[in-house]
């Protein structure tokens, strides 16, 4: 049978070839074998005739006894077994050393195919820095490398991924030139930090990986990071200008964080991004990271079954107003009946949404709902009442909501005064001048507008010089210190004299003991809402609160 040499890539089909030749040559000892056995038997049987005219055993023993030609016959079936273990044994060692050939030119060829894809530029990579394919083998030598003492398990390490927030500016404004100056000076740095036994990887754009392998424990790779950071704080200059640099870094450790090289980039990536979100120089993983991740995709998806199968419920909070001659208020307080996690408050979805779609859908049921029932507490008799509500923040960028609000007003043949909206400075501060022109285009009809948050961390006091405002809502915290700290009383009360020189109305939220309550009494201002002035209303406790009855007028009154 004639043997071709397969080509590459066929050690499967070496290894089968290899087997087949094994098994015909062992067949065909056996066959052999066999036929010898016959040929032994038939020359024993006719000697035995040809003695002794017939066929005994103590005929055949004599026979085989007698004549030396039998002797040479016997050998035969055993030279024929030996023959075919030779020659499979033969056929096995070619079979097998052409089977070492082909994998010693795969493993050369793996390794240098390896070495090219370690060297191999990714989109946006600089510079001579291995890849993030380079950085995987270094974690896979490291994983396989024994303690320095007694062998044994690898040493503990660490895995960093670090990036910047600048690359993309720098290369829209300035080109990519000066992108790779930018990266290739950030390179620098952190070359200046690096130890001799660790790995410095590049990932593309402003994306580094580090491969600490001295840092055995959490305690030694946050000092690590807290070194790359300092050597970062001095502003990289390109030219003319200078840059300040800002890093989020996200930590994995071996053994803790997983048990090879791509979970533990994964899990640092995922702490970087941690970092990221939480404006944070950089976090350690934590499993957590992963769960809100998934749980914020978990909940928008949720939210969108919730908004159109009746999810969503709304209560309403008064608003008791602290002087004479101000329309009566409630303040639309959403929440949504989550099947796994209960009962969520508006915090807890309300600015959740990151699609224009689903935005838009939220926003439409909080007006749809909001003055439907404003429409028909109005017609019951409460004609001066106004509804207050507070939009999703990525309302203003995302959605047309001048004309929105004005169809909804009008379809419920209500007045723009009747309404009151309520915004973060965040989502003022993304507001485009034509965003903000739609603004000022709704406080002309009429509506007014809010900024929540004021004396809070999250809402500056001068805000009004900026945007077109009527009223400030103050921080919950900020009333609930003041009720205890003099310093927070005092900043409070230069609060109410800027908001009346601002010539803007003043509303105290988070009212809920007596002594805030007194406070608020002491200090004026437009409206208070809070447990100390009345509890959160369904809508049918609404319907009974603005109902005037003889038995609780004078309650209602005061």
């Amino acid at each position: 049978m004639a043997w071709r040499s397969p080509n590459r890539g066929g050690l499967q089909s070496l290894d089968t070839m290899a087997r087949l030749l094994r098994g015909r040559a062992n067949r065909y000892a056996w066959i052999g074998l066999g036929v010898a056995t016959l040929a032994i038997v038939a020359a024993t049987l006719l000697s035995c005739q040809y003695e002794f005219d017939e066929y005994t055993l103590d005929g055949m023993l004599a026979v085989q006894q007698k004549n030396p030609a039998l002797w040479l016959l016997d050998l035969m079936p055993i030279a024929f077994l030996l023959w075919g273990q030779y020659i499979g044994s033969v056929m096995s060692y070619q079979a097998g050393a052409m089977v070492l050939d082909e994998t010693r030119e795969l493993r050369d060829e793996a390794n240098r195919l390896h070495y090219e894809l370690s060297r191999q530029a990714v989109p946006g990579q600089f510079g001579s820095l291995p890849n993030r394919h380079a950085l995987l083998g270094a974690i896979n030598r490291q994983l396989n490398r024994p303690a320095a003492r007694g062998g044994g398990a690898a040493a503990n390490f660490a895995v960093l991924v670090l990036g910047t927030e600048h690359y993309h500016e720098i290369a829209q404004a300035h080109g990519e030139t000066a992108a790779a100056q930018y990266i290739s000076q950030l390179g620098e740095r952190l070359r200046s930090v690096v130890g001799e036994d660790d790995v410095l990887a590049h990932f593309g754009n402003d994306d580094f990986g580090i491969l600490l392998a001295t840092a055995a424990d959490e305690a030694a790779a946050r000092h690590y990071a807290s070194r790359l950071q300092l050597a970062l704080d001095v502003p990289i200059t390109m030219g003319r200008s200078a840059f300040s640099l800002r890093a989020s870094i996200g930590i994995a450790l071996y053994p803790a964080h997983g048990p090879d090289g791509e979970t533990l980039l994964r899990h640092a990536e995922t702490a970087k991004y941690a970092a990221i979100a939480a404006r944070r120089d950089y976090l350690v993983y934590d499993p957590a990271f992963e769960d809100a991740r998934t749980e914020v995709s978990r909940l928008t998806a949720e939210l969108h079954g919730a908004l159109y199968n009746e999810g969503l419920g709304d209560d309403y909070q008064p608003q008791q107003p602290l002087r004479a001659g101000l329309p009566p208020r409630l303040r639309l307080i959403p929440y949504w009946e989550h099947p796994r996690r209960g009962r969520l408050n508006e915090a807890d979805f309300l600015h959740l949404p990151d699609r224009v779609g689903l935005v838009h859908g939220l926003t439409t049921w909080l007006l749809r709902e909001g003055l439907a029932r404003l429409s028909g507490w109005r017609e019951g008799g409460t004609r001066e009442l106004q509804l207050v509500l507070r939009l999703p923040d990525a309302a203003i960028r995302e959605l047309g909501f001048h004309d929105l609000i004005q169809r909804m007003l009008r379809s419920h043949d209500l007045p723009g005064a009747a309404l009151v909206l309520e915004f973060s400075e965040a989502a003022l501060l993304q507001a485009s001048p034509t965003q903000r022109a739609q603004l000022a285009g709704l406080r002309q009809s009429g509506v007014g507008l809010a900024l929540s948050g004021v004396g809070g961390p999250g809402a500056s006091a001068l805000s009004a010089l900026y945007f077109p405002l009527d009223e400030y809502r103050l921080a919950p915290t900020l009333i609930e210190r003041a009720a205890r700290e003099p310093l927070a009383r005092d900043v409070l009360r230069k609060l109410v004299e800027l908001a009346a020189m601002l010539k803007l109305r003043l509303v105290y939220a988070g009212v809920d003991s007596d002594a805030q309550r007194r406070l608020v009494d002491e200090l004026g201002g437009d409206y208070a809402e809070g447990l100390a002035c009345r509890a959160t209303l369904t809508p049918p406790a609404v319907e009974r609160w603005l109902t005037p009855r003889p038995s609780d007028g004078a309650e209602r009154e005061a």
